[in-house]
């Protein structure tokens, strides 16, 4: 993303299910199978200021602070500025398209 470009947040249909495009900027490792990512982000969810994003998921294959990624995201809460959701697939941003 350039220096201008923000992270990304796209609804699907049941606001149960987003699909996030964004850089990881913390790893919190909870033990050997599970972690909590910690997402760049400024925007609104559901009329809620959003401050970032907090989002657990497995370490197989672990995501890297400061890579970008684009991220399919089950929901769980958004409190206080902070939307909390479990990644149920992701791919690495300079994945998602052909550079050549």
């Amino acid at each position: 993303m350039s220096a201008k470009a923000g992270p990304i947040l796209a609804l699907s249909v049941n606001m149960k299910t987003v699909i996030i495009v964004s850089k990881c900027l913390r790893v919190t490792k909870f033990n050997s199978e599970a972690s909590w990512y910690e997402f760049h982000f400024k925007g609104a969810y559901a009329g809620e200021r959003v401050k970032k994003v907090m989002l657990q998921g497995s370490n197989q294959p672990p995501l890297k602070a400061g890579e970008e990624y684009l991220i399919y995201v089950r929901l769980l809460s958004c409190v206080e500025g902070v939307l909390r959701g479990e990644i149920l697939k992701f791919r690495p941003l300079d994945e998602c398209w052909d550079r050549s």
